[in-house]
Parts: structure tokens; sequence; C-alpha cells
């Protein structure tokens, strides 16, 4: 399934900031490379606005706005719900720079580039929000995982900005995709600077995607660029705090079903289990894992701690969207942090916002989270315990 198809089907689920659950698949493409560092401008090749030369999907198509040639992303305003995607015939691409003329509305979308976009279900996005425009959140990153995004896990400070861009004029894009961090600018002044990616490294498929729509593309071009080099510094990767769990054994994706039976008798047998380490702001993104699909939209998150006494000790911690904790086989605690599910504003964000005290025995205790998620906005595991506890993670 390609982006746009889960864009029209999460935001006619969900509704309103549902475009955000968008990006399921997306394909290869292939390029050769050139060298250097990021300089003020670049000089990469510029593809025509033309069907031979895009692989397009979705609602789409080419028209002159305003004397140029363009391509046409998504529905206008009135019409049916709709995303378009195109991504550039051939071309491969890894590191170097992404540039295009970009004409918006203010209407609710999630517009921008996506690049290294594999068949593996694995890629980059970086969008616009055009209805959030001015606020916080008004560009994002997200990584795609096993045809999962992940923009409830990554969020703040490099992951998403504060920005202002016009409306009804066109602006000009510029990415510039180093091995591991990113940096975009707009009409010539840099509004996110992403200095860890979080997707794999390599080359994918280059292009631009739409989720709603009416949205202007024009020289397009793109400049592949070997060992290039991000000249701003990435900050320090600050260590965990004292007391978080480091990582996870995960399950593949399962049914809930299969997922509440076997946590609830504390049954292992015949799982294949992944260690998913926690990201650098101490959350699982369980989608490493394996990918989910049809009703396996469920993983079983563990980690086991050694007590030295039978107390109770409290723990914070995180999930996206659903979850039922186990402590030893009883279930402990439930609930869900859906998007909207709390009121119009609650994105769902995964945090260390809610806390229970685990009825610990002496010895090892299994701690097994049943996470649920079916939106495709992260499905995510974080935990923490008192620094100055007397158990031991494992």
């Amino acid at each position: 399934m390609r982006v746009v198809e889960i864009a029209r089907h999460m935001l006619s689920h969900r509704g309103r900031e549902a475009g955000d659950t968008m990006i399921r698949g997306i394909r290869p493409l292939i390029l050769g490379l050139i060298g250097g560092t990021a300089s003020a401008a670049a000089t990469g090749a510029s593809y025509p606005m033309t069907a031979d030369h895009w692989d397009v999907q979705g609602t789409a198509g080419f028209e002159v706005r305003d004397g140029r040639d363009t391509l046409r992303l998504g529905n206008f305003k009135g019409t049916p719900v709709g995303g378009g995607q195109a991504n550039l015939k051939g071309v491969q691409f890894a590191t170097g720079v992404i540039e295009f003329d970009m004409l918006i509305t203010g209407e609710r979308d999630f517009v921008g580039p996506v690049f290294r976009q594999v068949q593996d279900g694995f890629g980059e996005v970086i969008y616009l929000r055009p209805h959030l425009n001015g606020k916080p959140d008004a560009i994002q990153y997200t990584p795609v995982v096993n045809n999962n995004l992940a923009w409830q896990i990554f969020t703040g400070p490099g992951f998403e900005a504060e920005t202002t861009f016009p409306l009804s004029k066109w602006m000009h894009v510029r990415t510039d995709v180093f091995e591991t961090s990113a940096a975009v600018s707009i009409d010539g002044k840099e509004v996110l600077h992403v200095p860890y990616l979080k997707g794999k490294s390599g080359s994918g498929e280059v292009g631009v995607v739409a989720l709603a729509g009416g949205d202007f593309i024009a020289n397009f071009s793109v400049e592949p660029i070997v060992n290039y080099r991000d000249p701003e510094a990435a900050p320090p990767i600050a260590p965990l705090p004292a007391g978080s769990v480091p990582s996870w054994k995960v399950t593949p994706a399962i049914t809930q079903d299969e997922a509440f039976a076997r946590a609830a008798k504390s049954n292992w047998a015949g799982v294949n289990w992944q260690t998913v380490a926690v990201e650098t702001n101490g959350i699982a993104n369980l989608s490493k894992a394996g990918p989910d699909a049809d009703d396996r939209h469920s993983f079983i998150a563990r980690f086991t701690v050694n007590s030295r006494s039978a107390h109770r000790e409290l723990l914070q911690f995180g999930f996206s969207d659903a979850v039922r904790v186990y402590v030893n086989g009883i279930p402990l605690y439930e609930g869900a942090d859906l998007q909207f599910s709390r009121d119009y504003r609650f994105l769902g964000h995964v945090g260390f916002w809610d806390a229970v005290f685990l009825p610990l025995k002496a010895g090892s205790n299994d701690i097994a989270f049943v996470v649920t998620d079916d939106t495709n906005g992260g499905t995510a595991a974080a935990a923490k315990l008192d620094p100055h506890s007397l158990v031991t993670i494992n």
C-alpha cells in the first residue's frame, strides 16, 4: 500500500489531523553521485514536469500555473478526500540537495519532500502543515519504519519547528540531506535542522507528497553529492536518565487477542524476540520489530527487573496508541492515547505521561506491555524507574 492510499483511508477514518497517519509504502529509484559540503546555491539536474519523468500515484496531474509547468498534487477544497505523490523515475538519491518551488494554500495538508524511500518499507519524510502555519509544529520530520510513520514518537526540537511560510504565493524549498542529518530552508532561510535522521541510510527514491491538496510543484531539481557534510554541528546526545529501560524484547506484530492471552500467562514459548533499543529520547519504536498488517497491529514489549524484596515500585511510562501493562502475568493498567481521544487538540505524542506502582516480588519480575496501534502514527513503549530504587533492570 502506497502513501496516498494510506492517507485517503486514514483521513476518512480519523478526520481532522489524521493525515499525519499517512505513508505505509513507497518505491525505489536509481541515480549517480558527486561530492562536497553544503553551499548557498545548488546546481542539480532539473526534471521536467511531464508524465514521462514522474511515477505518480493518487490525485495528481501536470498543468500550467502562473506561467510555470507544474505538478499538481492532491485535491482542492470541497473535493473528496485524497492526496498525491510523485517520485522521479529512474533516479536514486542518498545525500545531496533537493530543491523545488511550491505553491500551497492554508487548507489542512501535509506536503513536502520524501527521500531514501525503498520497497522494504523504509524512508524519510519532511512535511509542512499549512493549517498550522506559525505554530510550533508547522514543519515536521518523521522516518518511515517497516511501512509505519513515527510522528508521535519524534517530536520537539530536532524533529519539528515553528515557522511561517507564504500561502497562495510561490516559495522556494530546499532540503539538504547529509549522511545522518538534514536541513530545510524556505526562501533561503533555514526553518528546520534535523541533527539525527532516524531512518535507514543509503539510497532510495526521491520525490514529493501531499495528503490533501491543491499544491503545485515546479522547477524540481536534485543534486546528488557524495560525502556531503553538514556544516552545522549536531548537539551531543544526552545520556538516558538513570532508571530508564534502555531496550525491550519485542514480538513480531500479532493479533491483540494473542498478545493478551500470552501476556496473561507469561507464555513466551515459540516467540521470536527482537531486541529494540530505545531512541535518543528514551522511547522504543516497536515497528523496528517488523511490519504490521491485516489484524496484526499489536506487539508485546518486555523487560525484567530483579528486586531485593517484595515491595511496590513506581514506574513512569509512555505508549502509543493503546497499552495493557502486565506484571508477572497480572494485568495492572490499561490506557489509550489515540489522537483526538481526549479532545480535538490531543495528538497522542509519546512521553512519560503515565505512572503506576508495580507490585514486585523478591527476585525476578516480568514486565510486559501489550501495545496496539493501527493508525500509523508510531507504535511505541517507554519506561523508567526511580533512579534510587532497589531494583535492577535487565
